[in-house]
């Protein structure tokens, strides 16, 4: 099987796997026992059919739901590749796009950025809001302006939705966990309505940003400046953020990867977490422990007992995100999925 770029994995009560692939804009299907079943969806206008997806959740009724970046939407599917349906937000006059969305608890939420032209510039407004059935924003849980001058412009990494790409979650009861602070290792906690109920903070020591760091970064950014018809310069951060992933676990606690539990590991060790109970108290970390690269392979616990490994994934995201890898004598491996079941 060949993959373009897989950004996200599912798993069904029957253990299928879900692979959302976002360059060649598909879902491939496999059984418990790895083998190929099906394609859903495909690249597209027409229903059932999506451009780029980036993201993949199961919604409500059960569909799986294809987050388009732009225009921002979620194409809804069924398990038997029939079209259920397209999910929007209301609002009008903003260019809206979508980069993540998950759901839990009755509440529907996305993230991304509505674009507003302005004279000589934009005013990008970054976001993380929830939404009802109809598409109408019911809460703001993260909101913050970047306003780009043409006149006098530099493209900074701080000022970019990746500070918070796949650092918030939503908990069973529909509220939302965070941790996009950059300079703080700090979670905070909202209620499914917005109200901001406590934020926990734990020491860390800043991490120095290495070459690698720096690599990945610039490959990101450098593809973003083609968009521009003018020279454009770039700036990035010195220190790493304190957080690199957070998610919710099914059984309620919060896992969030430090970014040092993705640098200097022993080997056989892909990554570190730590462990939060729904309330926010620390608990414990765990190893995840298997062959990789913690810092350039994707991590996706794609339900209680299945961890799937992307080998590859963030030489593959490059290119999704426009950009491109820095030159090399060696040639990128290819995509490799694998399943783990999760032992305690």
């Amino acid at each position: 099987m060949i993959f373009g770029v897989i950004i996200q994995g599912l798993v069904d009560d029957d253990g299928n796997v879900y692979l959302l692939d976002g360059q060649l804009s598909e879902v491939q299907v496999f059984d418990s026992d790895g083998e190929f079943v099906k394609t859903l969806s495909r690249e597209g206008d027409g229903p059932g059919e999506v451009r780029q997806p980036f993201d993949m959740l199961w919604m409500p009724d059960g569909s799986l739901g294809l987050v388009q970046s732009f225009p921002g939407k979620i194409i809804q599917v069924t398990t038997d590749d029939t079209p259920a349906g397209v999910f929007q937000t209301g609002e009008q006059g903003a260019i809206i796009a979508v980069v993540e969305a998950e759901g839990d608890g009755g509440n529907l939420v996305m993230g991304g950025v509505d674009v507003e032209i302005t004279e000589g510039g934009q005013i990008r407004h970054m976001f993380i809001s929830g939404y009802d059935t109809a598409g109408n924003e019911t809460a703001k849980y993260v909101t913050y302006d970047v306003t780009w001058d043409f006149a006098n412009f530099k493209l900074r990494e701080s000022e970019q939705y990746l500070m918070l790409f796949g650092r918030w979650d939503v908990a069973s009861d529909g509220g939302v966990i965070t941790a996009v602070n950059p300079e703080a290792y700090e979670l905070e906690f909202y209620a499914a309505d917005g109200t901001l109920q406590r934020v926990v903070t734990r020491e860390h020591e800043p991490l120095k940003r290495d070459e690698e760091g720096y690599k990945l970064m610039r490959n990101m950014l450098e593809g973003m400046k083609r968009m521009f018809p003018f020279p454009v310069e770039t700036e990035y951060r010195d220190v790493e953020s304190p957080v690199n992933l957070l998610f919710v676990h099914p059984d309620g606690d919060i896992w969030v990867q430090p970014m040092r539990g993705v640098r200097d590991q022993p080997e056989g060790v892909l990554a570190v977490y730590d462990v939060f109970s729904p309330e926010g108290h620390f608990l414990r970390q765990v190893r995840v422990s298997c062959p990789g690269n913690g810092l350039t392979d994707g991590i996706i616990f794609a339900s209680a007992e299945r961890l799937l490994v992307v080998h590859g994934l963030l030489d593959s995201m490059v290119g999704l995100f426009g950009g491109a890898s820095e030159e090399t004598d060696e040639e990128a491996a290819p995509v490799e999925v694998v399943c783990y079941r999760i032992a305690d």
